[in-house]
């Protein structure tokens, strides 16, 4: 949106800001686009505050004062059902049902069928295929990390080629994985992979550096669960919407770590989805923030052989955080 401002705008004096000399235009260049957003919206006695909810979900506005200020503006100007910026609303129904269709998937997998699901109903009827568009290049200069726990004390560290995925024989399920189809997972923060190994007090770990092959001559495209995307896509707005509520719910499942008591069985639906993207888009992996270290992202890459362990550490874990609630 700031973008067709500065390209379509003149300069003067802003009624909302109060500023001058800025690049402005006028509210009714924007009417077709709030029309098609709000058109997005319903109305709901348990739901939050319209500005509140494109808010939280977009940041479309400066502040809530200039939201507020326009959104009433616009609605004034439309023909909906809104009367003010403070009304309660929810998604519409559409939006929830495409997007909500997510938990009944996961049932599904777990409980009734795996192997033979209707995928043509994912893409041709609620076209998640377009869904995840945002890639992420991995730089030739990027560094993630991947460590591993040493189950004996005083061990020396692991070389580098002891730093990659196990042999696809004893290669074990993860969260993005099947049993027998290894993936290499990454964070980008130091920090972060020894939280998601689950390293305790005392324990000594191994943490090797990667980095993309530098003999290879293509880009590694993964997608990306982090992007915090606009909401300015005139004519696809509603699709934007769907794929950051399906996103998020998927991102989510993606980084909950699995406790001693879960059942593998729980990382079935988002094996299957991992592969649905990877075939879907093409993508060399996904790009997701932790749970359980906010700071960093991980990272899972399908093929390992992209990458190279150029350089591996040994640390002592010295200090553990717990919370409880």
């Amino acid at each position: 949106m700031k973008g067709f401002i500065l390209s379509q705008g003149e300069r003067g004096s802003c009624c909302f800001c109060g500023t001058d000399d800025k690049n402005i235009i006028k509210i009714d260049e924007l009417l077709d686009f709030f029309d098609e957003l709000l058109g997005n919206f319903e109305t709901h006695p348990d739901g939050i505050g319209l500005l509140s909810l494109i808010q939280g979900d977009w940041s479309l506005f400066r502040n809530n004062e200039t939201g507020i200020k326009f959104l009433n503006i616009i609605i004034d100007k439309l023909e909906i059902s809104f009367f003010h910026a403070d009304v309660l609303v929810n998604y519409s129904q559409e939006i929830l049902n495409n997007v909500n269709y997510w938990f009944d998937l996961k049932e599904q997998l777990k409980w009734e069928k795996r192997y033979l699901i209707d995928v043509n109903y994912l893409t041709d009827e609620l076209g998640w295929d377009g869904f995840f568009e945002s890639k992420f290049v991995v730089s030739k200069d990027d560094v993630l990390y991947r460590a591993r726990l040493h189950h004996s004390t005083n061990d020396e560290k692991f070389s580098p080629d002891k730093m990659f995925c196990p042999p696809k024989e004893i290669s074990t399920a993860g969260r993005a994985n099947p049993m027998g189809i290894p993936y290499l997972y990454l964070s980008d923060h130091e920090e972060t992979i020894l939280y998601e190994i689950r390293s305790t007090y005392l324990d000594e770990v191994s943490v090797g550096k990667f980095s993309v092959k530098n003999d290879l001559n293509r880009d590694v495209v993964i997608s990306d669960f982090t992007e915090v995307s606009t909401i300015y896509h005139p004519n696809e707005v509603n699709k934007k919407i769907k794929s950051r509520l399906l996103k998020r719910h998927i991102s989510r499942d993606l980084s909950q770590p699995l406790r001693r008591y879960d059942s593998e069985l729980d990382y079935i639906p988002t094996q299957f989805i991992c592969e649905f993207i990877k075939i879907y888009t093409g993508v060399e992996g996904l790009k997701f923030t932790s749970s359980l270290h906010n700071i960093g992202n991980n990272y899972v890459i399908f093929n390992q052989n992209l990458f190279d362990c150029f350089e591996v550490n040994k640390v002592n874990i010295s200090k553990l955080k717990i919370g409880y609630n």
